[in-house]
């Protein structure tokens, strides 16, 4: 079985690059008889934080990774090219893709403008996992997809990322009708992505995670209470985004 990751939100500075590498090491620390085999694309060319220089690599778990440039019709219809090979190998063994958007992306494929994106999706089997900030401009972006593109966002998550304040301090989305409409009534679930500690933002860089726990960085171990907080950072992630294999998709 096939299914894909969309780590979206729109505006830059938002969690996604963080959102995604969190959830690519939950699925690595799983046991390696259960977990599925992983893709992960970066299409943040201008960051990217994922799978750029110093970040994901394939091997150890990670089937491939790549660069990818979604803003243009060319970039959807490799991608789609790319998801072909990976669903013939889907029929004998789980894979998940996470992808992670750049900023700006709505108005440039999510717009209707490049007809084919809405059959990539679906060939892809993909959930939404929207990265939320505190702004209007945050829930009106999301908003902009469910218009244009209301078939692949029938159910998805959305990730309120704590390091814009406690959730308690998301008052415009906990009061917006469109999460009444979402999660309330609908098929959305819904997250809350914990603040990292900033020092140890800045320490590890856009290393994989995995692999400063397992050689520390540029070959010295991690301080003993900065390896404790990732290790806890990234249990909590994992906690809350597990919940994205619960979603179920419609066939639409």
């Amino acid at each position: 079985m096939l299914k894909t990751f969309i780590i979206d939100g729109d505006k830059g500075g938002v969690g996604k690059s963080l959102a995604a590498r969190a959830l690519v090491h939950h699925f690595l620390s799983q046991n390696e008889e259960a977990r599925p085999r992983l893709v992960v694309y970066d299409a943040d060319l201008s960051n990217p934080d994922v799978c750029g220089e110093g970040g994901l690599k394939a091997g150890g778990g990670i089937a491939n990774t790549a660069l990818l440039d979604l803003s243009t019709e060319s970039g959807w219809i490799d991608l789609g090219t790319r998801l072909a090979a990976i669903g013939a190998a889907a029929q004998t063994a789980e894979y998940r893709i996470i992808i992670n958007m750049p900023a700006q992306i709505g108005t440039r494929a999510f717009d209707g403008s490049i007809h084919i994106v809405g059959e990539v999706l679906r060939e892809a089997n993909a959930v939404p996992v929207w990265l939320l900030s505190r702004t209007q401009e945050s829930i009106r972006a999301l908003d902009y997809r469910l218009r244009n593109m209301p078939a692949r966002y029938e159910a998805g998550i959305v990730v309120k990322n704590l390091f814009f304040g406690s959730a308690d301090k998301f008052v415009l989305w906990q009061t917006d009708e469109l999460r009444q409409r979402l999660v309330d009534e609908g098929a959305w679930s819904e997250a809350d992505l914990p603040e990292m500690n900033d020092q140890l933002a800045v320490m590890i860089g856009r290393r994989p995670f995995h692999d400063v726990l397992a050689t520390g960085i540029d070959g010295r171990m991690l301080p003993y209470g900065y390896r404790l907080a990732l290790q806890s950072w990234l249990k909590r992630a994992g906690a809350a985004l597990e919940q994205i294999e619960t979603i179920e998709l419609g066939v639409s």
